[in-house]
């Protein structure tokens, strides 16, 4: 017989399918401190919808014209009293709420019972800087009508109002986009032709991929090294004759449609895997380590904070405060 927490969690598997079965990868269900068949079941969920996330800046788009950059997705004006005064559409459209439900409720109710934890603490820090200008980042997570909830890496900001003297706070969730580089394009050729002013010799041609049958092999090699993190490399002449290429193709079309090289690539995928293993599971940090496919777990430790600012035992900790 399922109890009550279990048929609520399963409504929330099921709404989460849903979601993603729609194209709604923000989503994620909120974690609880039983270990069972059905946690299992929300932890696969969650990081499901992560990898979908990300797959998508490979899939989606293979073009080498494109950055990541973060914009936002949801904003919050709070008042002195951290209450809601505005917000923009995508605040609502996400938290699944009516205006009505928003203007004038306190922020810290759309927030899951671990974030308003973070949000407390937050808050006197808020208060304790008085007319300073205030600037933080924190990583929130909101609840939706759904009963799903949205993670955000949220920045909060002060303005100091001068006609009345009051303080208004904006909270602003981020989330990763795939942008394109046009105006990079056009700084580096303004760039290049002062350059060509000043010398008049013809400049090599950048080397780079033209064939479509060339792209589809270095893509074989970004999905063969995405589905092997645990496991170590091969070099980079065994790799791309692997895959039926040369490696001086392998070292220039990797650099040309994700600007990265190779190495550099699986590196910061295993972190990130790694990253998200911390967060969504209870797995021993070196059992994370071993399965992400790193040496040891100080050489793990080392990287992790080069790469996030912390280390993997201080994520640990704030994810279980």
């Amino acid at each position: 017989m399922y109890t009550k927490t279990d048929k609520e969690k399963i409504e929330k598997i099921c709404q989460m399918i849903f979601e993603v079965a729609s194209g709604n990868f923000s989503y994620r269900i909120e974690r609880s401190r039983h270990e069972d068949q059905l946690e299992t079941v929300i932890v696969l969920l969650n990081m499901m919808a992560e990898e979908i996330l990300e797959s998508f800046h490979h899939f989606a788009l293979i073009n080498p014209h494109e950055t990541y950059k973060q914009i936002a997705q949801m904003t919050f004006i709070l008042d002195e009293q951290f209450c809601i005064r505005n917000f923009n559409a995508p605040a609502q459209q996400l938290t699944g709420m009516e205006p009505s439900q928003l203007y004038g409720t306190s922020f810290e109710n759309f927030l899951t019972s671990e974030s308003k934890a973070n949000w407390s603490k937050q808050i006197e820090e808020m208060k304790n800087s008085g007319e300073q200008p205030f600037f933080h980042t924190l990583r929130l997570f909101f609840s939706s009508k759904n009963s799903l909830t949205v993670p955000s890496l949220c920045s909060i900001s002060s303005l100091l109002l001068k006609k009345d003297g009051q303080k208004l706070y904006f909270v602003t969730a981020l989330q990763t986009i795939i942008q394109s580089k046009e105006k990079e394009e056009r700084i580096q050729l303004a760039l290049q032709n002062l350059k060509l002013q000043d010398n008049k010799s013809p400049k090599k041609k950048k080397a780079l991929l033209h064939r479509e049958a060339d792209k589809r092999k270095i893509q074989e090699i970004y999905d063969y090294i995405l589905n092997n993190l645990e496991k170590p490399l091969p070099s980079l002449k065994e790799l791309a004759h692997k895959h039926g290429t040369n490696e001086f193709k392998l070292k220039i079309g990797f650099r040309q449609l994700y600007n990265t090289t190779v190495f550099r690539f699986q590196k910061e995928q295993r972190l990130k895997r790694a990253h998200s293993f911390i967060i969504n599971s209870d797995l021993p940090l070196g059992r994370i380590a071993d399965i992400c496919g790193f040496q040891s777990f100080p050489h793990f430790s080392k990287i992790f904070k080069a790469q996030y600012g912390y280390n993997p035992s201080e994520l640990l900790k704030k994810r279980k405060e």
